[in-house]
């Protein structure tokens, strides 16, 4: 049997699954156990997720769009409808300068252009992790499945989702209920699918973060 492992500090990382199922909660925590000092990461929020409120600002600094982050450390990006062009712009800068992770929720509202499906199609090379979450697989660019060497699968909205799902998952049975907070762990690599009870609580994950983030008071330029 193929044994259970986490994605490595380069690999791109799908979580889905219907609010409430607990994906951003197993996002927060996969991107808790990441080293905060060998690269910053930084959280695409565009629902002003109350999770990172519990992280708090220090360790977690806020960017604004047109910034970049400085060498070590994790940070918030708030982003806002109307704001799709500068979102562009600013993930072109990111895969420029590489060495940055990437936690995205709600993954379906990123740009339909091309800087983010270039970030998943070579981020391993660029040292840019994703961490993806959505509750729409049917809404999201393909890149966001066939890029990814892991795919976590709460339970979905309606068939249409499932059926997007099950094409990444080598046919896989995914629908059957599991308790709640637990999820279907696809390992891509071993071809081959978990069960994945669920994660520690949100405080823990937050206090986590808070302790092995290094505070970054300066943001860097690019």
């Amino acid at each position: 049997m193929a044994d259970f492992v986490l994605p490595g500090p380069s690999e791109h990382v799908a979580v889905l699954g219907k609010n409430g199922t607990g994906k951003t909660i197993l996002g927060a925590w996969i991107q808790s156990r990441q080293n905060f000092h060998a690269r910053p990461y930084v959280a695409i929020d565009f629902k002003d997720e109350e999770f990172w409120d519990m992280v708090g600002n220090p360790p977690m600094r806020n960017l604004a769009l047109g910034e970049m982050p400085g060498k070590k450390g994790i940070y918030r990006l708030r982003v806002y409808p109307g704001q799709e062009d500068e979102l562009e712009e600013w993930l072109w800068k990111v895969w420029r300068h590489g060495n940055i992770g990437l936690f995205c929720d709600e993954v379906s509202l990123m740009p339909k252009k091309n800087a983010f499906k270039a970030i998943l199609r070579q981020g391993r090379s660029k040292h840019i992790p994703v961490i993806a979450c959505t509750q729409r697989p049917v809404d999201c660019d393909r890149e966001v499945f066939t890029e990814a060497k892991y795919i976590a699968c709460f339970r979905l909205g309606d068939e249409r989702d499932y059926k997007i799902v099950r094409g990444f998952v080598n046919r896989s049975s995914i629908e059957e209920p599991l308790p709640r907070h637990w999820c279907y762990w696809w390992d891509d690599k071993q071809s081959t699918l978990f069960k994945l009870r669920p994660c520690p609580p949100p405080d823990k994950i937050a206090a986590n973060i808070r302790q092995s983030a290094p505070y970054q008071g300066l943001f860097g330029t690019l």
